[in-house]
């Protein structure tokens, strides 16, 4: 559905058709193979295939007479220019698999278009994961600029034995997919397409992308009758191309009326357009001596809308809706030429929104729990874990634990630093504190405004405004010098290389954190929005001076000439940003509850729960009560499934508001089917900053409300950038230049709130978005949930989480005191490894010794079952709940003989649970003994340690390679 803020004139729109089970116009290129040539028939370009082999020699049978059928390593390819519009277009082709069905595990693709590097377009069946068959295009691949669109459907289009044509159309506004002459699949485009004339399009290449797990040489596809359009085709030209193919045609295709219906909730309209379709030549030849069109919509209650009767011609009728009705809105239209009618009718649903009017302001409104009121002493504010000094816009410290990050003050600086006077306090709560002040940057008059909220969080709004006459900005930089010592490790937002010494980035970042296994600083901007980096030139810089690590963020580089205020919003946030949970360790996470000795679980995926994905509202309410009234009864709570970022394509909700809640940059997951019909549908993008969040909220409150489940889980819980003006993302700067925003805020405001609405009920809220974790708004995470990004890395690697993740990966990212947030791995030795990999015990005791070497609990899954619930037992019986985790780079208490072997321990008073994990690659043998040589300590086998033997207090066995054991050490 398309919202438009600023619509045409009224009049009504008419876009004639072409003949019944006629070709539509716009053809540029036809190849039907029926002359036993790759060759085309028609070309608006050059028409030669680079397909050497000879069709009469290796016949086909074609949807119409003869078809394609090619081998591997085998390409037919045909030069784009002049034969296909990148910008706008259609792709037709009649597809029959001879030896594979959609549901075959490999990739199949149907088109491939590389007109230059950067541009990618591809028809093509998606077999990893969430398989689909897609429509796929991505423009700016690794740039500022990188765009991905899809429009994706189930597999199962594809049979065996059977023709099915597809049509991928694209354009300016959406990417379109249809299958048999339906449309099954659409995906809304933000910016026009780059139109390009290089490189060339292929047609059902076998074994594209020569992937070993996933490619198949072997296959064999029948291709027909492949044409390609100027424009992007409608739902209509697209039947009448399937029925001017499909052997007998279509026989209830008639000319008909089509009426369209589209909504505009914010700005309180309704778009109507009316065109004919599949006409006839009697038809055709009716409509241009002259014909009139009536429309009349009526609201719900039935009143009067509109009424209408006028010319045919180009325009569109915007239809005033004064007041919004829940229900549906009916239109009737009918078109006369010479005596003759054609009549439509359409509805548009308005569904119930009780979510609405939005909540706008992503501010705090209360503390929440765990965390404490804000307190201020001058210049100082106290937060739950430390200290933040303003003596001015920007922070002149912040300690965490005690400690004190910076090794200097945060600062603008020009050609010399920013000076500031002394801020005024202008809101003060428990929640929020509030400071405003002004400042003199050279020529440039400053004013600010700096908040500080419970966790921690500080964001600073600046404007920087010139002299009346203007003035020239050699450079601007901000600078954020932190103390050596807890500038470690690096994370944008997951764990990067870092030397400690030097490191630049080329390109703006919205989030970066430095810090070590127990403090750091993150900071983040929301956009580019006037910067201006030079030629070759870095965004952003760290560098080692003395025992401080200074980071510069080059907001000007090169030089330039300012006549308007620049504004900069930049945030900070020390970590760890909450008290880490004490049940961390008690939770045993699992993906379903059928791992014994679980009692945490995620429920609701695909067509659990609701009707539609991550909808969170019971489809069977009383079936839902009955599931989790019986887990409950065998000690386990399952978090409901949902997405911070997408939505289901075909829901009421998104149908109506699609264009205000569109992300046009996000993921699209498809291959879903809705309950009880089994139509298909897609997960699509939406944003934080959209009214797509206050519909969420909605939905965690009514899900709570029925207890329909211990708590939410969201998915997509990252962050993207987004320019849809619709709902105030994207920027244009004082420059002139144009780009887009990282809703962060709106994103921290729609965390926050089911944060809330979850600990208000007694519940939990858990997160996932691979290891791209956002201080400022996954803070609001009880459980943080990374690991799913190594599904395919780990695929062949049995020893993959001890030979392919760094340490500095597992210290930042899955180390819950590092973020404050209790973290669990999700290990994926099965997602695509096959049942091999799991049912083998070897990868899994791999894996799992390595997370119990850094203390990271698991979210068991794809992982063998019988190993984690062996180790889950060694917890449950040792009492690991409230323990203290202490990890092999800290602990003092025991000593291993061989400093190859590290030792990690839960501890508690008399006890201790040991881990020995084992890194490298040959077996260890290795004594432990206690650290204080007179310490009386008795030590016993726990898991994994068949060769153990004991004298007194010290402890002999052999930790295999890339493996752990387990060993329970009790005494003072």
């Amino acid at each position: 559905m398309h919202l438009r803020h600023v619509l045409p004139a009224l009049g009504l729109a008419c876009v004639l058709a072409t003949p019944l089970y006629a070709i539509p116009p716009g053809l540029l290129f036809h190849v039907s193979f029926d002359k036993l040539t790759p060759d085309a028939d028609v070309a608006k370009g050059d028409g030669h295939s680079s397909f050497a082999a000879s069709l009469e020699l290796r016949p086909a049978e074609g949807v119409k007479g003869a078809g394609l059928l090619q081998q591997a390593g085998e390409r037919c390819s045909y030069s784009i220019a002049g034969n296909f519009d990148t910008s706008q277009g259609s792709y037709s082709v009649w597809v029959k698999p001879l030896n594979w069905d959609g549901h075959g595990g490999k990739f199949r693709h149907i088109l491939v278009a590389d007109p230059a590097p950067g541009y990618t377009m591809l028809l093509y069946l998606y077999p990893i994961g969430d398989e689909a068959v897609m429509n796929y295009i991505r423009v700016g691949a690794n740039t500022p600029d990188d765009a991905t669109w899809r429009a994706g459907c189930p597999v199962d289009i594809f049979k065996k034995g059977e023709w099915t044509h597809l049509v991928s159309t694209w354009d300016a506004t959406a990417v379109r997919l249809y299958a048999n002459g339906q449309r099954v699949a659409e995906g809304l485009v933000s910016s026009p397409l780059p139109k390009l004339t290089t490189g060339t399009f292929t047609i059902c290449p076998v074994d594209f992308w020569k992937n070993a797990q996933w490619g198949d040489r072997d296959e064999q596809t029948v291709c027909d009758e492949v044409r390609v359009f100027d424009h992007a085709l409608t739902d209509e030209e697209v039947l009448d191309l399937y029925a001017a193919d499909i052997p007998g045609g279509l026989a209830a295709l008639e000319p008909k009326l089509v009426l369209d219906l589209k909504p505009d909730y914010f700005a309180n309209a309704i778009s109507a357009t009316v065109r004919p379709a599949h006409l006839s030549d009697e038809w055709r030849a009716r409509i241009a001596k002259g014909a009139a069109v009536s429309l009349t919509v009526r609201d719900p209650a039935g009143t009067v809308l509109l009424t209408r009767t006028g010319k045919l011609d180009d325009g569109r009728i915007t239809v005033p809706v004064k007041d919004w009705r829940d229900g549906d809105y009916a239109a009737e239209a009918d078109l006369t030429a010479d005596d003759q009618s054609l009549k439509a009718r359409a509805k548009l649903t308005k569904p119930p929104t009780p979510w609405l009017p939005p909540q706008k302001d992503w501010r705090a409104d209360r503390v929440l729990e765990p965390w404490t009121p804000l307190a201020r002493d001058g210049q100082t504010v106290r937060y739950w874990n430390g200290e933040i000094t303003l003596a001015g816009a920007l922070p002149d410290q912040i300690t965490s634990g005690g400690q004190p990050l910076l090794a200097g003050p945060i600062r603008f600086v020009a050609e010399a630093p920013a000076t500031w006077s002394s801020p005024r306090v202008t809101e003060e709560q428990p929640w929020r504190i509030t400071v405003e002040g002004t400042g003199q940057l050279g020529e440039l008059s400053v004013t600010s405004t700096t908040l500080v909220e419970f966790d921690g969080l500080i964001r600073t709004d600046v404007t920087l405004t010139p002299p009346a006459e203007g003035m020239q900005i050699p450079a601007l930089t901000l600078e954020i010098p932190l103390r050596a010592e807890f500038a470690t490790y690096y994370r944008n937002p997951a764990c990067r290389d870092w030397d400690g010494k030097a490191l630049d980035e080329v390109a703006f970042l919205p989030y970066a954190w430095l810090g070590n296994e127990e403090r750091g600083l993150s900071w983040f901007m929301e956009s580019a929005a006037n910067w201006r980096i030079a030629e070759k030139q870095p965004a952003m810089t760290f560098r080692r001076e003395g025992d401080t690590v200074v980071v510069r963020l080059r907001l000007i580089s090169d030089p330039v000439q300012v006549t308007k205020p620049l504004t900069y919003t930049v945030g900070f946030e020390a970590t760890p940003v909450r008290p880490l949970s004490l049940r961390l360790y008690e939770w045993r996470f699992a993906s379903g509850p059928q791992f014994k000795g679980s009692n945490l679980f995620v429920y609701g995926w695909s067509q659990q729960i609701s009707y539609l994905n991550s909808r969170l509202i019971a489809f069977d309410p009383a079936g839902q009560r009955k599931l989790v009234d019986t887990w409950r009864a065998d000690g386990k709570e399952s978090l409901s499934y949902s997405c911070a970022q997408c939505t289901a394509g075909s829901s009421p909700e998104y149908l109506f508001f699609a264009d205000e809640w569109n992300q046009p940059y996000g993921a699209t997951f498809s291959g879903y089917k809705r309950v009880p019909d089994d139509a298909p549908y897609s997960i699509v993008p939406v944003c934080p900053r959209s009214t797509f969040p206050d519909f969420l909220v909605w939905c965690v409150t009514e899900n709570l409300r029925n207890d329909w489940g211990g708590g939410i889980y969201t998915d997509i819980d990252g962050a993207t950038p987004c320019d849809n003006a619709l709902h105030g993302c994207g920027f244009t700067d004082a420059f002139g230049r144009t780009g887009r925003t990282w809703p962060l805020y709106a994103h921290r405001g729609l965390s926050r709130r089911i944060y809330a609405a979850c600990h208000d009920a007694g519940k939990f809220y858990f997160a996932h978005a691979h290891s791209n974790w956002y201080s400022l708004f996954n803070a609001f995470n009880d459980g943080w949930c990374p690991g799913e990004q190594y599904s395919t890395a780990v695929v062949g690697k049995p020893n993959f989480y001890m030979d392919d993740i760094p340490d500095r990966v597992w210290r930042t990212e899955f180390h819950s005191p590092t973020t404050g947030v209790a973290t669990f791995l999700l290990p994926e030795m099965g997602r695509f490894g096959g049942k091999d990999s799991v049912d083998d015990r070897g990868p899994s005791e791999c894996c799992i010794s390595a997370a119990l070497c850094y203390g990271v609990p698991l979210w068991a899954g794809a992982i063998n079952r019988t190993v984690v619930e062996e180790v889950w037992a060694v917890q449950q019986e040792f009492g690991i709940a409230g323990a203290e985790f202490v990890p092999f780079w800290k602990q003092q208490d025991l000593v291993a003989s061989d400093p190859a072997v590290r030792v990690s321990l839960w501890r508690k008073p008399g006890s201790r649970l040991v881990v020995l994990a084992n890194f490298t690659d040959t077996d260890r043998t290795v004594e432990l003994r206690p650290a204080q040589a007179d310490a009386k300590l008795q030590t016993r086998a726990a898991w994994n340690a068949p060769d153990f033997a004991a004298d007194g207090s010290t402890a002999r066995l052999t930790v295999k390679a890339k493996r752990g054991s387990l060993l329970v050490v009790t005494g003072p």
